[in-house]
This record gives C-alpha cells, structure tokens and sequence, in this order.
C-alpha cells in the first residue's frame, strides 16, 4: 500500500526535482535582460549602419519667426 500511496503522491504532486528545473526568478530575469541587451545592441548597430550609408542631407532653412508688434498706447 505504501508504494501506491506514493506514485499516486508523484502523480498529484509531480516529482520534487520536476519544480526546480525551470530555475529561480532571478535566473529568468537575468535571462530576459540579457536578451533584450543583446536585442537593443543589434538594434543600435543597425540603425548606425544604415544612418552611415544614407548621403548627407543639408538642412532645410528655417524661416524666421515674424517679429511681434509693440502696442504703444496709453499706460
């Protein structure tokens, strides 16, 4: 009997070394940061690529912005 109470125990419960094999919180967070790190560099890396190849657009002149009128009145 007691080792039909136990498989049916591992059954319910899974085996003690099946919960620890996906690893602590802090080891999958480590995980995605380090992920998204490497995601962001690549990133980077590609847009400087392709900044480096588009020519040298010169910039578009401004316009001036229209001076204001001063009300001269009574004060």
């Amino acid at each position: 009997m007691n080792e039909k109470v136990l498989a049916r125990a591992e059954r319910v419960f899974g085996a003690p070394a099946d919960r620890h094999e996906k690893g602590s919180a802090m080891t999958l967070i480590r995980q995605e940061t380090d992920a998204t790190r490497e995601k962001s560099a690549k990133l980077k890396a590609m847009r400087l690529a392709r900044e480096a190849d588009e020519p040298d657009a010169p910039a578009a002149p401004t316009r001036a912005a229209p001076k204001k009128k001063i009300k001269r009145g009574r004060t």
